[in-house]
């Protein structure tokens, strides 16, 4: 498989099932479908993704990561290719030592530790080949499933904020989590199942 280089960021990156790679033409219909799903995006910022948003959003994931903004990561099975979800990251404008991740996973491959070996792999090539030294993560509180998941990365709870966000219609609260360079590489070597 080709490399390419973004930023200090090598794509594709593997784990044991998993490829983490730019999107592909091929995932349009894939990447529609799971961000349709209403159980999928409840507690996202969309409320669906047409064929043509999807397609939009895999010509924009071509762009190179650059400080300020997002990228979208396609997280693929290692044996197939087929897409199950995409990781955002974003490295902070005032500073891109720091970075933001978010992640989405289709519904029928939730529970299974994709998210947690995805997420395990972007931590230690971000830590250990990037200048990166802080990542940073945050969910609605009734998202119990991706604070859970947050919190078994071995990122700790910095802040509840209350009604922070107009979201879907209500005042949301969000949890802010996040995990320093020296936590992850110092942290036992395993990864949590989801």
């Amino acid at each position: 498989m080709p490399t390419d280089l973004l930023g200090g960021m090598l794509l594709p990156l593997e784990s044991p099932r998993l490829v983490l790679r730019r999107f592909v033409p091929g995932d349009v219909p894939i990447l529609a479908g799971y961000r349709s799903d209403p159980e999928v995006f409840r507690f996202q910022s969309w409320e669906s993704c047409s064929v043509e948003e999807a397609a939009t959003m895999v010509a924009q994931a071509q762009e190179t990561l650059e400080p300020g903004k997002w990228l979208q990561i396609a997280f693929a099975l290692r044996e197939s290719g087929v897409l199950v979800g995409d990781c955002g990251l974003k490295l902070h404008e005032s500073e891109p030592r720091h970075a933001t991740v978010g992640i989405t996973l289709a519904r029928e491959h939730q529970g299974r530790g994709l998210a947690s070996e995805g997420l395990s792999c972007l931590f230690d090539h971000l830590f250990s080949k990037t200048d990166v030294r802080r990542i940073v993560g945050d969910t609605d509180p009734e998202n119990v499933a991706s604070w859970r998941l947050l919190e078994r990365l071995g990122m700790r709870r910095e802040g509840h904020l209350r009604q922070n966000l107009w979201f879907k219609g209500r005042w949301a609260d969000s949890y802010v989590y996040a995990i320093l360079r020296e936590e992850w590489l110092s942290r036992p070597r395993k990864t949590p199942p989801d």
